[in-house]
């Protein structure tokens, strides 16, 4: 095959272990065979230059623009390549693949039901029933739905409870407050030691507590050994076509592309309605191992498209891969906390997008009608996990347990699972649902400062820490994080204190070179140009020493939430498995 086409197929480079043999030799090992090949200085420089999964010829050019090498050195380049290639030090995407194992014939995950989350927002919740109706209706069938409840309001929690029982075509139930308080009792009897733990991740908070993680916990323990679809209150089950549309499918970890319009109409008209039911999407992928899932996207969507995704992750490729979250596009509301940090490091395809459509420039600040998603069918070895419109989560396995308060609890969700189950993606799903808050919400000017985020605190640790995480089994690795939450929470102020510094310092930069690099871009269009720069100068972002401290939270906020939710997850896996038996 190296002989008679040694460009057409695609070859992943992986991170290579390497040891020194002398000065100017040493000898490089591919992790994911076993592949050896001892290189010279300057070989080993080439094939580190090498990055992602695609042709020869790619890796040649790419290498020769990293290295700045002169068109005479080319035939040396493509020559060690192929030489890489036929000693297994690249692995061609055909082997990748097959590290999943043979195809067969898997059924997804058992379906629990669906949950939904919603606080105070009666009307909402009322819209949201009147669509999951309609939608049974039109499909003639009758699952479970569950109402997870975490309304401070008495009125409020009155209304939910009759918005339910006017459903009379649905298998819905409520769960609130007072539901979550008999659950946490029936565990503080079996768990008597666990007994802080257990109020803290069901129990109601008081008035003033944003308790985000809370429902979420409840609905992760009422279905624990079942896969469960997760929606919010303010979707509504409507599918939608993608904003825009490519053939085939893809395998990334890119950040979703963005479409904006200036008013929902417009919207409609480029995500025009889809005759299918969202929920049985999501529920047919959930918990189905890669092999299978990997032959079902090509089936559905056609040949991969695009193949692009972190050396890191190449482990995922791997026979216990399955399909632990699914996820699909929002139209309307794009769900994003309220800094326009996504606004702000757009994808390529996105400013192409906008290239061409230079009058939407305006409205992406303005205001919140976007469309938000993939343009194909996606397998993500790793992204961001969000509940923003429609989930699906494999609980059939351990998931871990969500903060419980907190913006962002989703997302360290997503984090802390992932890394407990190493082998675990996500599909993204090729529709939308509208996502459309009442009232709508609108994005933070540049001239705002705030505080940082203390789960992105939690999140961003966690995951420089995961690679020392080698327990086998999730329970194992999920024990593993708790002791690094405990460690974090044992630092004493003036180690934590630079920790924090250190990561406000990251997220300012982080997001500054990302303007700067759209700035500096070609293919950037002078109206987005004009609306980023502002952002240079944003006391959200500064970096200097006074900015950053000024937004630093108090090392005393961090430990106390590391504490607890590190002691919540070493309690969790029992609770968890206790709940399986109890509601099978």
């Amino acid at each position: 095959m190296i002989a008679s086409e040694p460009l057409a197929t695609s070859w992943f480079a992986p991170a290579l272990s390497s040891w020194p043999l002398a000065p100017d030799r040493c000898l490089v090992r591919n992790p994911l065979n076993g592949a050896v090949l001892e290189l010279s200085s300057g070989e080993f420089a080439i094939v580190s230059a090498c990055e992602g999964c695609q042709p020869l010829a790619a890796h040649e050019a790419h290498a020769a623009r990293e290295l700045s090498a002169p068109p005479a050195h080319r035939p040396a380049f493509r020559g060690l390549l192929e030489r890489c290639a036929r000693e297994g030090l690249f692995v061609s995407l055909p082997d990748l693949v097959a590290r999943f194992g043979a195809p067969s014939p898997a059924l997804a995950s058992p379906l629990g039901g669906i949950a939904i989350r919603t606080a105070d927002r009666p009307q909402l919740l009322a819209r949201l029933l009147e669509s999951a109706a309609k939608l049974e209706a039109r499909a003639a069938i009758q699952r479970r739905w569950l109402v997870f409840d975490d309304s401070r309001d008495p009125a409020h929690a009155l209304a939910n409870r009759a918005a339910i029982a006017g459903c009379r075509n649905l298998d819905v139930a409520y769960r609130g407050c007072g539901e979550a308080a008999t659950l946490a009792a029936e565990l503080r009897a079996a768990f008597p030691h666990a007994k802080d733990e257990i109020a803290w991740l069901l129990e109601a908070g008081g008035d003033a507590e944003a308790t985000y993680g809370r429902p979420l916990n409840q609905a992760l323990l009422c279905f624990a050994g079942r896969a469960f679809l997760s929606v919010d209150d303010d979707v509504v089950l409507d599918a939608r076509r993608p904003a825009r549309m490519q053939p085939g499918f893809t395998v990334s970890d890119d950040a979703d592309d963005l479409a904006w319009y200036d008013d929902a109409e417009a919207m409609w008209r480029d995500c025009p309605p889809l005759p299918l039911d969202p929920l049985a999407a999501h529920a047919d992928w959930l918990g189905m191992p890669l092999a299978a899932a990997w032959a079902r996207a090509g089936a559905q969507a056609g040949p991969l498209g695009e193949i692009r995704f972190a050396a890191a992750q190449a482990e995922r490729f791997a026979p216990k891969a399955r399909v632990l979250f699914t996820h699909n596009h929002a139209c309307g509301d794009p769900g994003s906390s309220l800094l326009p940090l996504q606004l702000l490091s757009l994808p390529p395809s996105s400013r192409q997008w906008l290239a061409a459509h230079p009058g939407a420039a305006a409205s992406a600040f303005a205001q919140r009608v976007n469309w938000r998603g993939q343009t194909r069918l996606r397998l993500a070895p790793r992204r961001v996990f969000t509940l923003t419109t429609l989930a699906g989560i494999d609980n059939s396995q351990l998931m871990p347990p969500a903060a419980r308060t907190h913006r962002s609890e989703d997302v360290l969700l997503g984090i802390v699972a992932q890394l407990i189950h190493p082998h675990a993606w996500m599909v993204d799903l090729p529709f939308g649902l509208p996502h459309l808050r009442v009232p709508s919400k609108q994005w933070l000017p540049p001239d705002v400062s705030f505080l940082q985020e203390p789960l992105h605190v939690l999140y961003a640790l966690l995951d420089e820490h995961a690679a020392s995480i080698v327990a086998e089994s999730p329970r194992g690795r999920l024990m593993a994080a708790a002791v690094l939450l405990q460690d974090v929470a044992a630092m004493n102020d003036a180690t934590l204190s630079e920790v924090l510094l250190e990561h406000a310092s990251d997220a300012g930069s982080r997001t500054l070179f990302a303007i700067a690099e759209q700035l500096d871009s070609a293919d950037t269009p002078p109206q987005w140009k004009a609306l980023l720069a502002p952002w240079l100068k944003s006391p959200a972002l500064a970096v200097d020493a006074d900015s950053l401290r000024g937004r630093m939270l108090a090392p005393g906020t961090v430990r106390s939430l590391a504490d607890t939710y590190g002691r919540a997850m070493a309690v969790w896996p029992d609770l968890w498995q206790f709940c399986r038996e109890r509601f099978k």
